[in-house]
């Protein structure tokens, strides 16, 4: 199932906003703020969140925040670690048979949803049933299950249709399988399994509940005091939505927010990070940046092409110029520590004698390209004109093109509309898992592969490797698709977080398989 792509979106600002922002991040002028007298946290959401807060629904970046405090899953990855750890949540124990087709669960006793109606295992199956009626794109993460036991109320058993060593991954994803009361969703079920009751309610069990939910306003996150866990630090949590992110700063700036989460654009993050009255965290994520070309269009229809524009590209000079607070150069190709027991690495070769070449060879009306960017990311912006100049300078008419991140998605449904190459310097895979990297980077049917560029080959060797879970069939798939030219990973890129100094258990509240958000349950009071 082709889901809905994931990029993440920093508002462009004016010049004068910029060295407006400049002088209030890297200036000095003190930043000063105190914990909130009435307990309620304060945070800000960079642009609406796009999807209803829906865990079945909603599949992009800012909403998480949202999703993953108010509802819980059976497991998780583990907060403040820097690899993906898989962890216990509303489930507390559980086995996998040795050929990964059956996976039995002890369920956490004690339990509630938010209105007080009790977890038990048929919550879970019917979980499962409403995630695949729903449909979206986190379904895929269910569909190979044929059946759900329930032997007692604590226990459950999911069977699936063939092996799968990656669903405990599904599992623990942000994005995946979050358990929804049974007795709220069946009251408020309408025609559509309860979509239109869960935009402005919830159905969670997580340390917060939704009381507010206003589009391209504001959120607010209430303690539930029948929660499992332990206590939350703070009784309330606002999200503001901001729609430009020099007033976001600036609202940091003037203490009126605790925090900004991977927000804050390349420029500002050095000013920031010098500055002695704030704090600041670079956190390990798996976002990515990637540079892709468009096999649909007729400049990068042939292997040879695609290959030699791979060559001519200089993934360290546009880390150092537009990224280097952040970011660092990718050295494999799967996410940062995915793959730790294979050989996934990267072959660099600058040379850019094999693109000059195919360039003079072309006739006059073949010589033109277009570069395209998320028209919210200032990072990629100037790469791609860094890139546009160089290959003006190699006898290309290169034009670089913004778009919105509405069109960006809809390339996939028709590839040769999009621009021949396009820069993602910010995405991220479902979860940390090298299957669930490849299917949504790679796969034509994965949802991230926007501009269609793949190889049957390499699917192949992914869905292999899936079933063994065997390390040296995933170097094997990536070295496959590598080989057709389409995607050159340049970066590993890091959550960048500023925090008012009052603010306590950030990088514990962090998780790597989670950007821009944290555990707000974590976080305290120094």
């Amino acid at each position: 199932m082709r889901s809905t792509s994931r990029v993440v979106v920093t508002a462009l600002a004016t010049a004068a906003t910029m060295v407006l922002i400049g002088a209030c991040s890297g200036g000095t002028n003190t930043i000063s703020s105190s914990p909130p007298a009435d307990n309620v946290l304060e945070l800000p959401l960079n642009g609406d969140i796009g999807q209803p807060p829906d865990p079945d629904v909603f599949y992009g970046g800012a909403g998480l925040m949202i999703t993953t405090n108010v509802y819980e899953g059976l497991v998780e990855y583990q907060s403040g670690v820097d690899e993906p750890v898989i962890v216990p949540r509303l489930a507390t124990e559980w086995q996998v048979s040795p050929d990964f087709t059956t996976f039995s669960f002890t369920l956490r006793p004690g339990v509630t949803f938010h209105d007080g109606t009790p977890l038990t295992s048929d919550a879970v199956r019917k979980s499962i049933e409403r995630r695949a009626a729903v449909g979206r794109g986190p379904a895929y993460m269910v569909e190979g299950i044929t059946s759900v036991r329930t032997p007692s109320d604590l226990a459950v058993e999911i069977v699936l249709d063939g092996p799968n060593s990656a669903f405990l991954d599904f599992l623990a994803s942000p994005y995946g399988l979050k358990i929804m009361s049974p007795a709220l969703m069946q009251a408020n079920a309408g025609d559509d399994f309860g979509q239109t009751f869960l935009r402005t309610n919830d159905a969670g069990s997580g340390p917060y509940r939704m009381v507010t939910a206003e589009v391209g306003e504001r959120y607010a996150l209430e303690e539930y005091d029948g929660y499992w866990g332990d206590k939350p630090t703070f009784s309330g949590v606002n999200l503001s939505v901001y729609s430009d992110v020099s007033a976001m700063q600036l609202a940091f700036n003037n203490g009126d927010l605790a925090a900004l989460v991977g927000s804050v654009p390349s420029a500002a993050q050095g000013d920031y990070a010098e500055r002695d009255d704030v704090a600041s965290y670079r956190l390990p994520t798996y976002q990515t940046g990637f540079i892709h070309t468009n096999m649909n269009r007729p400049f990068f229809a042939d292997r040879e092409t695609r290959m030699a524009f791979k060559k001519l590209l200089e993934p360290q000079v546009y880390i150092d110029q537009f990224m280097s607070e952040k970011a660092e150069i990718a050295t494999g190709l799967y996410g940062k520590g995915i793959l730790p027991d294979a050989d996934d690495s990267i072959t660099r070769e600058y040379d850019p004698a094999p693109m000059q070449a195919i360039i003079d060879g072309l006739p006059a009306d073949q010589k033109s390209i277009v570069l395209g960017h998320n028209s919210a990311s200032v990072d990629d912006a100037q790469i791609a004109n860094l890139i546009a100049a160089k290959l003006i300078s190699m006898g290309l008419q290169a034009t670089v093109q913004a778009y919105p991140s509405s069109q960006i998605n809809s390339f996939a449904d028709d590839p040769s509309t999009g621009p021949d190459v396009l820069f993602t310097s910010q995405t991220w895979p479902d979860a940390g898992n090298p299957y669930m990297w490849g299917h949504v980077f790679w796969d034509l049917d994965g949802g991230l592969n926007t501009l269609q560029c793949g190889d049957n080959a390499a699917a192949a060797l992914l869905k292999n490797a899936v079933a063994t879970n065997d390390s040296d069939e995933y170097a094997r798939a990536a070295r496959a698709y590598e080989d057709t030219g389409c995607t050159t990973t340049v970066s590993y890129v890091q959550d960048f977080v500023v925090a008012q100094t009052w603010l306590g258990g950030v990088a514990e509240a962090h998780a790597i398989a989670e950007p821009y958000t944290l555990d707000l349950e974590k976080l305290t009071v120094k």
